[in-house]
C-alpha cells in the first residue's frame, strides 16, 4: 500500500494541481497553484480544499478564508503522541529520582528535533539541575542534527493581501486534494510552508531575523515570481536587534546598522572589511543571480527571471539576531 507521503511525491512527478476552494469551484475562482513544503524537505503541488483556517492570536481568534492566504510559514507543531512524549520527558528532568532524571535526559535527546523547543524552555527552569541538563540536551541535539531542523518558533506566519498575521493555527489539519489520489489530510506537524504560486498584486511578508539573519546562506523564498519585463518594487520597515544579549543597544533598520544611504539595487559584496556596515541590512536576489542591496526601498528591473529571495545580513559577532522586518513586494508591467 502506498503511504500518503509517497503518493504526494508521485503527484509531483505526474503533474501540478491547482489550488482551489473544493467542490465545484471554477478555475477562474481559484487563486492559483499551491506548493507545500514538508518537514522532511520534500515539496508538492496540490489543491487546498479548506474553507477557512482558524488562528489564535494575542487579540483573539481569527478565521481566515483560504482563498486569501498567500503564504504560511508554519511554526513548530508536534503530533499529539510526540507532544505527550516530550512533556513526559521534561517532567522527568525535575524528578526526585536520579534514574528518572537520567531517563528524561536520554529520552529528549533520542526524540531529536521535536524536543528542541522544550529543551530551550527548560534552560530557564528555576531548578539549576534541570537548566544544566537542558543545556546538555541542547548541545547533543545541535551536534547530531542540522540547524535547519532545530526549530523553536511556535507562532505561524500567515501572509494575506492586507497584512501578515502572527498566531497559532488551531485548525487541526488541512483538507487537500490531489487529482490522482483524491482527498488527503495534511497534519500541521508534517508542514513547513504553504504558498500560492500565482503572484498577488502585492505581497506582504515578514522576514524573521532569527531564521534568515543569524548566519550566511539563510535566504527566505518569498514565492514571488520576478519577470524580466516587469518593474519590481520592494519596501521594508521594522527593526532587528543584532546583539540581543544587550537588548536595544545595537538596533538596525532594513538599511543596516550603519544606516546606509545606498540606493536600493546596488550590487554590494559584503566582506570582512565592510561587514559591520551592513549588519542587519536587507538584501535580495532573484533565483541564483547576483545579490543586491534592498535596504528600506528598491525599485527597478532586476533583469532576471525567477523567485525573489530575501536575506538579513547577520551580526558580526556570530550570534543570533532577533526581531523582524515587514516587507511589501509588488510588480508592474
Amino acid at each position: 500500500m502506498l503511504t500518503l507521503r509517497r503518493c504526494l511525491v508521485i503527484a509531483v512527478l505526474l503533474g501540478p494541481v491547482a489550488l482551489g476552494r473544493g467542490g465545484d469551484a471554477k478555475d477562474d475562482e481559484r487563486p492559483g497553484e499551491a506548493e507545500v513544503s514538508f518537514a522532511n524537505g520534500s515539496q508538492v503541488r496540490l489543491s487546498l480544499h479548506q474553507d477557512k483556517i482558524d488562528v489564535l492570536t494575542r487579540y483573539g481568534k481569527l478565521s481566515i478564508p483560504a482563498t486569501e492566504i498567500q503564504r504560511i510559514d508554519f511554526g513548530v507543531h508536534l503530533a499529539p503522541e510526540t507532544a505527550k512524549q516530550v512533556d513526559e520527558a521534561v517532567r522527568k528532568l525535575a524528578s526526585l529520582q536520579y534514574s528518572e532524571r537520567e531517563e528524561g535526559t536520554r529520552d529528549l535527546i533520542a526524540l531529536g528535533p521535536p524536543a528542541y523547543a522544550a529543551a530551550l524552555s527548560a534552560v530557564r527552569h528555576s531548578d539549576p539541575e534541570v537548566a544544566k541538563r537542558a543545556e546538555k540536551i541542547l548541545a547533543a541535539l545541535r551536534a547530531k542534527h542540522p540547524e535547519k531542523d532545530l526549530r523553536s518558533r511556535e507562532d505561524d506566519l500567515i501572509a494575506t493581501p492586507g497584512f501578515t498575521i502572527v498566531g497559532r493555527i488551531i485548525t487541526p489539519a488541512f483538507r487537500a486534494k490531489s487529482e490522482y489520489f483524491g482527498d488527503v489530510q495534511l497534519q500541521l506537524s508534517q508542514l513547513r510552508q504553504l504558498r500560492s504560486i500565482r503572484n498577488p498584486g502585492e505581497l506582504q511578508i515578514t522576514i524573521d531575523a532569527a531564521q534568515h539573519g543569524s548566519a550566511h546562506g539563510q535566504w527566505l523564498d518569498t514565492g514571488f515570481l520576478v519577470d524580466t519585463s516587469a518593474s519590481l518594487a520592494v519596501t521594508a520597515s521594522g527593526s532587528v536587534d543584532i546583539y540581543p544579549q544587550t537588548p536595544g543597544q545595537y538596533m538596525s533598520t532594513p538599511r543596516g546598522y550603519a544606516n546606509n544611504a545606498l540606493a536600493g539595487g546596488a550590487k554590494v559584496v559584503v566582506n570582512q572589511a565592510n561587514y559591520r556596515n551592513f549588519s542587519g541590512a536587507l538584501f535580495g536576489r532573484v533565483g541564483d543571480g547576483d545579490v543586491f542591496y534592498i535596504g528600506d526601498r528598491y525599485e527597478g528591473i532586476p533583469g532576471r527571471e525567477g523567485r525573489l529571495y530575501l536575506h538579513i545580513v547577520p551580526s558580526p559577532w556570530n550570534n543570533a539576531s532577533s526581531g523582524s522586518y515587514q516587507v511589501k513586494i509588488s510588480a508592474r508591467n
